[in-house]
């Protein structure tokens, strides 16, 4: 068959940029900013088990939600399919493409024919248009656009194990429910949402607390990791560069705040569109520092970096104090 014929989209973030794609097949026209809000992107996780060789600092909803997220705010049904056969997989993707259906696949795109990356990551997301010959067609995010991949890759990459994983998982969109005239009350249903969850994490690695105990632990790091200096260069990287937009992901909210003002009405979500402007730039202030540190600088660079983030901590529980005011 040849590729289903929409305009792709690549955007900053994998599951926000799969489900856009995957709506623009059935003519909802909505931004990515607006996907990522609806669906209570925003969020905060430190994260660092005794198997990992680096810490973890996630900005976003766990993986899966935000689509689940968007669905529930926008009355949309979510077709999603496991199977433990890559066979099957193969075989459920192929028929839904026939049928016209672009379609969400969670993997790890380390076994693609085109990654780049040199480490395994089994929660990413490609919008799958097509296929041509024996070589699928996926959209990806911003940096790699249109890529095509053999099965044989991507039968790998559908079935790759780690944390995070799914067993083949591909997700479709029925948009039946879907009515334009619930955006402005879903965005403030959305931030809402956010924001109480933010202010309530389940637990302390979550919300402004794991901000918090990010920039606590932070000042550490030089004496208990085995490699400084290279894993802050991962963690900056992974927190400007990681599919987050910049600003670990809080460039995203602040235009997603931008848009639900323009559909609410809501004078403070445009001026905390502007706050959060300022403390994603302090995102990247913080990923700067941790990623251009040397062996000499290491330590001075942590305890800059842990000094921005308890300052966030305090920054962003304020911000979403107001938010989840305004929401009521």
């Amino acid at each position: 068959m040849a590729v289903i014929d929409i305009s792709p989209y690549s955007g900053d973030h994998c599951e926000s940029t799969a489900l856009l794609n995957m709506l623009r097949n059935h003519d909802i026209e909505l931004s990515e900013p607006l996907i990522f809000g609806l669906g209570q992107g925003l969020s905060f996780l430190y994260w660092h088990s005794k198997q990992m060789p680096n810490p973890f600092l996630a900005g976003r909803v766990k993986p899966d939600h935000l689509m689940r997220n968007v669905a529930d705010a926008l009355s949309l049904q979510l077709g999603v399919q496991e199977t433990s056969s890559p066979a099957k997989a193969e075989a459920t993707l192929i028929k839904a493409l026939d049928e016209g259906q672009v379609v969400g696949l969670k993997l790890d795109r380390y076994h693609l024919d085109y990654a780049r990356e040199n480490h395994h990551f089994a929660a990413h997301y490609v919008a799958c248009i097509g296929y041509e010959d024996d070589r699928f067609v996926v959209v990806e995010t911003r940096s790699l656009g249109v890529q095509s991949t053999s099965r044989e890759s991507m039968a790998r990459a559908r079935s790759a194990k780690g944390p995070m994983s799914s067993r083949n998982l591909s997700v479709r969109v029925d948009p039946g429910g879907y009515d334009e005239s619930v955006l402005a009350k879903a965005c403030q249903t959305s931030i809402l949402a956010t924001a109480q969850e933010f202010l309530s994490p389940p637990i302390t690695n979550m919300g402004f607390k794991g901000i918090a105990k990010a920039g606590s632990l932070m000042r550490g790091w030089h004496d208990r990791l085995d490699r400084p200096v290279e894993a802050m260069g991962i963690v900056g990287t992974s927190m400007e560069e990681g599919g987050t937009g910049g600003g670990l992901f809080r460039t995203l909210w602040a235009q997603f705040l931008e848009e639900a003002h323009e559909l609410t009405g809501i004078e403070a979500y445009d001026a905390l569109a502007v706050e959060y402007r300022r403390i994603a730039k302090r995102w990247t202030d913080v990923a700067n520092l941790l990623r251009d540190a040397d062996d000499a600088g290491a330590r001075r660079a942590l305890d800059e970096a842990a000094s921005i983030v308890d300052a966030l901590a305090a920054d962003e529980r304020a911000a979403m104090t107001r938010l989840e005011e305004a929401s009521r």
